[in-house]
C-alpha cells in the first residue's frame, strides 16, 4: 500500500467489501556472516504436498493475465521453473510454479508460511524473494510487507524470511523484521534488494507528508548497516495523480549500468505508472547519484483495455536471450487497488542508448510468444 491516502482509501473500501479479501493495492553476492540465534521463530509450514506438480501449458503462446487476483507480482525463473509470489492480503505466503510462463494461470497456490508474529500477523503484501549469500551458503532470503494484525494498516513494516535449502518454495523460517535502527517512526512498504559493487542494500518506500522511496545499507540479507536515505521523491505531475506516490522500487542491471524502475501516482488510479532512476556511479545512498527521466517509461494503454500498470519485476527467459516484465494492472480505469488487479508479462527490449523500451501494455487475451527456451509440450 502507499501513502496515507492511501491507506484511507484502503479502510474505506474494506468497509463496502463485506466479506470479500480486500487487496494492496541482479548481483554481486554479500559476504556471509554469523546468523544470530533464532528467537521466536515463526512456524515454517511445508509445502502442501498436493501442490507440487504444477501444471503446464502449451510452450508456443499465452495470454494475460496470468493470474487474475494478483497484485505486487515478484517472478522469477529457476532450475527449470517459474516461481510467482503475489500480494495475498492476509496472514498467508504462497508461491505458485510452472514449467513455462502459460502453465503459472492454472498453477495452484502453495502455502509456503504462515504469519503468526505479533509485529507482522497480518495482511501480507509486495513479497520478492532473492538468491543471496548467508551464514550457511546461498539460501531465499523472502522479503514482504505486513502489520501488527490484519488491516492495521499504520503498522506495515517490513520483515523477512530464509529458506533452509535451495528450493525456492521453501520450507522458510523466519529471520528478522527489518526495522529502520533510527526512524522507525512510520510505515514502510514494499522491500527490494540491491547488490552493487559488492554491497547490499534495501529498497522500499515510507510516508513522511508524501511518498518517497528510500535506500538503506545491510550487512546482510536481514541486517540494516545504517538509516534509510531518500532515494526518490514523486515531483513530476505524472507522479502525483491521486497522491505523490514513488514506490516499489525494482533493480534492472544490464552492460554495467544499473536501472531502478519504480511506480508513481496512487495505486487506484489509472493513471498508476512506471518511472525510471539511472544510476550515474555515485553513492548509491546519496539521491543526487540517481538521475530521473522526465517521463514515464510504461503507462495505461486505453486502447487495449490497460489500466494502472505498475508494481513491476523483471526476469530472463530460460535460455537467457530475452527480458522480460512482469507487472500488474487493471482491465478498467475504475479498477482500482485491490485483489483485482491481475498479473501480466510480457517481453522488452532496449532502446540505443541503453536505457530500457517497455513498449506499451498488451491487453488481456492477446496471444503472445512464450519466452524463448520453454520445453516443448
Amino acid at each position: 500500500m502507499r501513502t496515507r491516502s492511501r491507506i484511507a482509501a484502503v479502510a474505506a473500501a474494506l468497509l463496502v467489501l463485506a466479506g470479500a479479501p480486500p487487496a494492496h493495492a541482479a548481483h554481486a553476492a554479500p559476504a556471509a556472516v554469523a546468523a544470530p540465534a533464532a528467537t521466536e521463530a515463526d512456524a515454517a509450514p511445508a509445502a502442501d504436498a498436493t501442490s507440487t506438480e504444477p501444471a503446464d501449458a502449451a510452450p508456443a503462446t499465452f495470454t494475460n493475465p496470468i493470474k487474475t487476483r494478483g497484485p505486487d507480482p515478484w517472478l522469477t525463473y529457476h532450475d527449470g521453473y517459474y516461481y510467482l509470489a503475489t500480494t495475498t492480503w492476509n496472514n498467508t505466503v504462497t508461491m505458485r510454479k510452472a514449467r513455462t510462463l502459460g502453465g503459472l494461470r492454472t498453477a495452484p497456490d502453495t502455502l509456503i508460511f504462515t504469519l503468526t508474529r505479533p509485529n507482522g500477523a497480518g495482511t501480507m503484501w509486495a513479497p520478492e524473494f532473492f538468491l543471496l549469500n548467508g551464514p550457511n551458503g546461498p539460501r531465499w532470503y523472502f522479503y514482504y510487507t505486513a502489520g501488527r494484525e490484519p488491516y492495521n494498516l499504520g503498522t506495515q513494516r517490513i520483515h523477512v524470511l530464509e529458506s533452509a535449502g535451495t528450493d525456492p518454495m521453501g520450507p522458510y523460517a523466519f529471520k528478522a523484521s527489518m526495522l529502520d535502527p533510527a526512524q522507525d517512526n512510520t510505515w514502510e512498504l514494499d522491500p527490494s534488494i540491491l547488490q552493487l559493487n559488492g554491497r547490499l542494500y534495501l529498497l522500499g518506500t515510507f510516508y513522511n507528508g508524501s511518498q518517497p522511496m528510500f535506500i538503506r545499507p545491510l550487512s546482510n540479507p536481514w541486517t540494516a548497516a545504517g538509516t534509510r536515505r531518500i532515494l526518490s521523491t514523486p515531483t513530476y505531475p505524472w507522479e502525483t495523480v491521486g497522491g505523490a506516490v514513488n514506490e516499489g522500487a525494482e533493480v534492472l542491471q544490464r552492460n554495467g549500468r544499473t536501472f531502478i524502475v519504480y511506480s508513481a501516482s496512487h495505486c487506484s488510479t489509472p493513471d498508476y505508472k512506471l518511472g525510471l532512476l539511472t544510476w550515474n556511479g555515485g553513492d548509491p545512498l546519496n539521491s543526487a547519484s540517481w538521475v530521473k527521466s522526465p517521463q514515464p517509461v510504461f503507462q495505461r494503454n486505453n486502447a487495449a483495455g490497460v489500466y494502472g500498470p505498475g508494481h513491476n519485476g523483471f526476469f530472463t527467459s530460460p535460455d537467457g536471450t530475452e527480458d522480460w516484465i512482469v507487472y500488474h494492472a487493471n482491465s478498467s480505469a475504475s479498477g482500482g487497488c485491490d485483489m483485482n488487479r491481475s498479473t501480466r508479462a510480457q517481453r522488452f527490449t532496449w532502446n540505443a542508448d541503453g536505457t530500457p523500451n517497455f513498449g506499451t501494455p498488451v491487453g488481456a487475451g492477446v496471444a503472445l510468444a512464450g519466452p524463448s527456451g520453454e520445453p516443448a509440450s
